[in-house]
């Protein structure tokens, strides 16, 4: 073998080495992080004596510098991110629950721009019939077109639900609404039908669904809306032969349910709308194994790409099942466990103890990897860091390795 050879082998067979940076903090220690999944890390900081309120914030992503420093001012302490995969803003909100159809947002742009304004659903509520004061927030999510608000409508004397989305459109922050649908409470007990629930986007189409089983009819209604409230397809689909253990849908990620913590939902299986395509995810029983299984909608059929066993014990008493679309795949929160689930059936399923950081943290769930660090995922490379540094005094590190 030639030198030239051997240099060249040596080369392909060097591990990836990391490269440490740091970054500095400015006028207070960094408390919190967030990732904004494909772009970077925000970094927050902000006077914790609380006299000033303001909370500034720096992206670090691969150039191994900040990529830009903002600020905003929330109207207290407390404030809720908002991101969803592929949707072009991220937003903090002042208020999780609008007070009589009113909240204050923070919208902020992949370069940093940040518009902080408030926004009045009262009269797109009132157009479609309800009073603000007498409705429920069930979720709420960013997509690529608006911000997403989904609420519930409770009518006591015909004992029926009405479930409805508004939108704010990223641009201009006019809103929009439209009714998805009316389910009884008759109905929702006996597991003829559940609620609508949001299932996810592609460009400007907005996707809600209802599970029903009723008869030879199981499967879903699907109703796809524009982020402008618009009607554009109703469609049915139905439900593969395997049967789904019910699970409350508590959320997970960054999105208004993950918040609330709310159980009121309960899903035999749970749609997804990542991309242009159709997923479906759902635990079944003991005579199936136990088995959390990822399915892909094709021409019609339900097609499985994923699946892992979880032990008996695992899936007993489960208070707590969420879902997280990637463009990689699902990640999912089994009681005290994420599972990953890749759409590539050449990959196998990724299992961890959930930490709540994970909510902020999306790629954690992609790899077992430096598995103790807060990691972003990029597609130059992955980013590291390590969570006891907020809090202190000084410059923090950062790790990045080149793909």
């Amino acid at each position: 073998m030639n030198l030239f050879k051997v240099l060249l082998l040596s080369v392909l067979t060097i591990p990836a080495i990391g490269q440490e940076f740091e970054i500095s903090a400015e006028q207070y220690p960094f408390y919190s992080m967030v990732e904004w999944k494909g772009t970077g890390s925000i970094l927050f900081n902000r006077d914790p004596s609380g006299v000033t309120r303001k909370v500034n914030m720096t992206m670090v992503s691969d150039q191994l510098i900040s990529t830009w420093q903002e600020s905003f001012n929330p109207n207290g302490k407390e404030y809720y991110y908002i991101s969803s995969e592929n949707a072009r803003y991220i937003y903090f909100l002042d208020d999780l629950q609008p007070e009589y159809g009113k909240f204050s947002l923070h919208q902020i742009s992949s370069a940093g721009n940040v518009k902080s304004t408030s926004v009045n659903l009262s009269s797109t509520i009132k157009k479609l019939g309800f009073d603000p004061g007498e409705v429920t927030l069930i979720d709420i999510v960013t997509t690529d077109k608006a911000l997403v608000h989904l609420f519930r409508h409770k009518n006591s004397k015909d004992k029926k639900y009405t479930d409805f989305a508004t939108f704010v459109t990223h641009h201009n922050f006019l809103s929009y609404g439209i009714i998805l649908g009316e389910v009884g409470e008759k109905e929702i007990k006996e597991g003829m039908l559940t609620s609508w629930q949001y299932v996810g986007f592609n460009d400007d189409e907005i996707y809600f669904a209802s599970r029903m089983n009723q008869n030879s009819k199981q499967g879903w209604s699907v109703q796809h809306v524009s982020s402008k409230g618009v009607l554009k397809e109703s469609l049915f689909i139905k439900a593969p032969k395997q049967n789904f253990v019910a699970l409350p849908n508590t959320g997970l990620g960054a999105v208004g349910k993950s918040y609330m913590k709310s159980d009121s939902d309960v899903e035999a299986g749970t749609l997804i709308r990542q991309g242009n395509k159709f997923y479906l995810l759902g635990l079944t029983g003991p005579a199936e194994k136990n088995a959390l299984q990822l399915f892909e909608l094709k021409e019609g059929e339900w097609k499985l790409l994923n699946k892992t066993e979880l032990a008996a014990e695992a899936t007993k008493k489960i208070t707590y099942f969420g879902v997280f679309p990637l463009n990689e795949g699902v990640g999912t929160r089994v009681g005290n466990q994420v599972i990953f689930l890749p759409f590539d059936t050449q990959k196998q399923a990724v299992a961890q103890e959930f930490n709540p950081l994970m909510n902020f943290n999306p790629s954690r769930y992609l790899s077992l990897k430096k598995k103790e660090l807060f990691t972003v995922s990029l597609p130059t490379g992955d980013l590291f860091f390590d969570t006891k540094q907020l809090n202190q005094a000084g410059n923090v590190k950062f790790e990045f390795i080149k793909k």
